[in-house]
């Protein structure tokens, strides 16, 4: 049965990725979007870094806001990245000639995560910023190179050690999220179809809605899904 279900999950995002229908068909799409979209508005500049970008979910949003926009991931996942790299310290760009770096849900797959925000630094250039998104309460993906949860004291101790500042660091979804994602996954599969998207997306935006509800009671943020920051160079 899981397997199933990944198996039409995995399709339904192949079918929508890289369209508006993508951040409708899941809880999970919905919230990281509400969540970084003001982020990317308001820091996104100049050339901008796509790191670990997958099959190119974000660089619509991105490419609104980028002079130069390009696209790197690990492993060949679309015809349009530019450079296939290793993010813990084998990106093939001079130190210093980015403004800007987004990397979302890609640390958690590094076996050394702790290389990725001194890469990050080296390429940087001064006053440039990194949108970071990393998962704390979250379900096992892209197995087996899921390795790491992060809390936002663990990437504050990262960005201090790399010689980054925090300027901004948050938390966002939570355990309704988490129940609520894994229901809407589930509606997803059994009803997406690409010639009827709304009945897989009506169902997951009143989740959603249910979600926010629901971990409003979790004041301090202890069973938060992410943890998504705005990092940038202390010179």
């Amino acid at each position: 049965m899981i397997g199933w279900v990944q198996k039409r999950w995995a399709q339904a995002c192949a079918d929508t990725i890289g369209t508006d229908q993508f951040w409708s068909i899941a809880v999970d799409h919905i919230a990281i979007r509400e969540t970084l979209a003001p982020l990317i508005s308001h820091h996104a500049k100049g050339i901008v870094l796509d790191a670990g970008a997958g099959r190119l979910a974000w660089r619509a949003m991105l490419r609104e806001r980028a002079a130069i926009y390009f696209a790197s991931d690990t492993f060949f996942s679309h015809p349009e990245l530019a450079f296939l790299c290793d993010v813990q310290g084998g990106i093939p760009l001079p130190n210093a000639s980015v403004d800007t770096i987004f990397c979302c849900s890609v640390m958690e797959h590094t076996p050394e995560p702790w290389r990725v925000l001194p890469e990050f630094r080296r390429i940087l250039r001064p006053g440039g910023k990194i949108i970071l998104s990393v998962p704390f309460l979250y379900y096992l993906h892209g197995a087996p190179q899921d390795y790491f949860r992060f809390t936002q004291f663990g990437i504050a101790r990262l960005a201090a050690a790399a010689g980054l500042e925090v300027i901004q660091i948050t938390t966002s979804g939570g355990l309704a999220h988490s129940v609520c994602q894994a229901l809407s996954m589930l509606w997803t599969a059994c009803l997406w179809t690409s010639r009827a998207p709304l009945l897989a997306q009506i169902p997951a935006h009143g989740l959603a809605f249910l979600a926010r509800a629901l971990d409003r009671i979790d004041a301090p943020g202890v069973f938060r899904q992410n943890v998504n920051a705005v990092l940038g160079t202390t010179e």
